[in-house]
């Protein structure tokens, strides 16, 4: 996807408003993923991360706003073109049991990398199909468990083979939420390297979110903050993470002080 889309942002929201029942989540949201980069969303929990991602892969539609990926605006597209879209995308989606990280419960860790290849790459043989997935497993530490099921798996286990999958289709656009959930500070310091390293060899746009401040500077290329649904600084990661705004510096810095309180997080 980054491939066909080398000029321009791999993902663009416009304005978007979200509205649950009454309730603003999302009030005009700007945001550009740029191609061959990662950029980083943070926010307090709460902030609408979570919500901005689900538009960017469809599984929610704005109330109002645009959300476009590789150029294409997803309210004009047919359930076949949004699915075909999703072909060129690889997703680590939150969630609770039993559909954590995506995960498919009933298969096993091997298969729940080895199966979305054999969609993917209908012409690979079995044996390439093994080569890639025990290759993935390898690089997030777990090909002692692929024979495993996930719900024998940590909460970081299974970040850790959402994120092999998401990495072993080799997409043009990767989305990562809630990176930082359940893994211990070594192992996330050590996925930064690995998302840095994959990032160059796919040439893909990642949009990833977080609340590890330590994994957002050391991942980000660009960066975002979201607070109560808006947008507040947005750009070159340095120059975010340099911002002299209030909120900016309060997540950056974990201070007690500032515009987040207790009652808002």
């Amino acid at each position: 996807m980054a491939r066909e889309a080398s000029s321009g942002a791999a993902i663009e929201l416009n304005g978007v408003v979200k509205d649950f029942r009454g309730v603003r989540v999302l009030d005009g949201v700007d945001l550009v993923v740029p191609n061959d980069a990662i950029t980083v969303l943070i926010g307090p929990s709460g902030a609408g991360k979570t919500v901005t991602v689900n538009h960017v892969v469809g599984l929610l539609h704005p109330t109002k706003g645009t959300v476009k990926v590789a150029g294409r605006n997803l309210a004009k597209l047919s359930d076949s073109e949004l699915n075909e879209l999703r072909q060129g995308m690889a997703a680590v989606m939150q969630g609770s049991l039993p559909f954590t990280c995506g995960l498919f419960y009933s298969m096993n860790v091997y298969e729940n990398i080895a199966s979305p290849l054999r969609q993917r790459r209908p012409r690979w043989s079995e044996e390439r199909i093994k080569a890639m997935t025990m290759e993935h497993l390898h690089l997030v530490g777990l090909a002692r468990n692929a024979n495993d099921m996930p719900d024998q798996l940590s909460s970081g286990m299974a970040k850790r083979t959402a994120i092999a999958r998401a990495l072993a289709l080799e997409a043009g656009i990767v989305i990562i939420d809630d990176f930082d959930s359940g893994i211990d500070g070594v192992r996330l310091a050590l996925l930064c390297d690995l998302l840095q390293e994959m990032r160059g060899e796919l040439g893909a746009a990642f949009l990833v979110t977080t609340h590890d401040m330590s994994a957002a500077r050391k991942l980000a290329d660009y960066a975002a903050v979201i607070h109560e649904g808006r947008i507040v600084a947005s750009g070159e990661a340095g120059e975010v993470f340099a911002s002299d705004s209030p909120l900016v510096g309060q997540l950056v810095g974990g201070e007690l002080e500032g515009p987040i309180q207790l009652r808002s997080v």
